[in-house]
């Protein structure tokens, strides 16, 4: 099963993309449609974020070694996610619908929480489109609520050529200037460039914060 998605596989490291501060780390592995990302963020990012291959340090880290080493590298009031990315790419055919175009909201599959409770993720709804830039890519991202919430979900809309960030490769998630006052004047933004290679990513996401690190990362 391929899994391309925002992440690659194993550790990555995130940073303040205008700042180059370090905000925390993240750790991917497949599951599901898609892939579960982890995600120990030392602060709220707001939606101005690099995601970087990891140090050489975490570069093997299996899952294992992650959950062993989450209370070490945990910051007082930081956040942890826990995030399902459900993976849909162009031509591909889900539930009977062939996905030439991005269907309307009403449409969408229903996004995967992980089995988690209470949570969010590590992005906000602003009712911009967020980019997420690469090289001389450039796809979008928006959110249903944010990080205030209970819970929120996640919509990308990744091109052809994007790579996943984290093992070999960068990303930057930045503050767009487009505005989508809903899902669907996404969705209408994104099928002007939704072509042949390209994917949509639903991401269900649930969050932790406090003192302590969370139990069972």
């Amino acid at each position: 099963m391929t899994t391309t998605g925002l992440l690659d596989l194993g550790a990555a490291e995130i940073v303040d993309r205008r700042t180059g501060e370090l905000l925390g780390y993240a750790f991917t592995v497949a599951h599901g449609k898609g892939q579960l990302q982890r995600w120990l963020l030392f602060r709220h990012p707001q939606n101005e974020l690099e995601i970087r291959p990891p140090p050489a340090s975490m570069a093997s880290w299996s899952l294992a070694d992650w959950q062993a080493n989450v209370p070490g590298l945990w910051r007082p009031n930081g956040f942890y996610v826990w995030a399902q990315a459900d993976v849909y790419r162009h031509g591909d055919t889900y539930a009977g619908v062939t996905w030439t175009q991005i269907p309307t909201a009403e449409r969408l599959p229903l996004p995967t929480f992980p089995e988690r409770p209470g949570g969010n993720y590590q992005l906000d709804w602003t009712g911009k489109i967020a980019d997420v830039l690469q090289e001389n890519w450039r796809g979008r991202t928006f959110v249903v609520r944010g990080l205030t919430k209970a819970s929120s979900i996640e919509y990308w809309s990744l091109p052809a050529e994007y790579e996943p960030a984290g093992g070999k490769r960068t990303a930057a998630i930045a503050v767009g200037v487009e505005e989508a006052s809903s899902l669907d004047t996404f969705v209408d933004s994104c099928n002007r460039t939704w072509s042949s290679g390209s994917t949509f990513v639903i991401t269900g996401c649930v969050n932790y914060q406090g003192a302590a690190a969370p139990f069972g990362p």
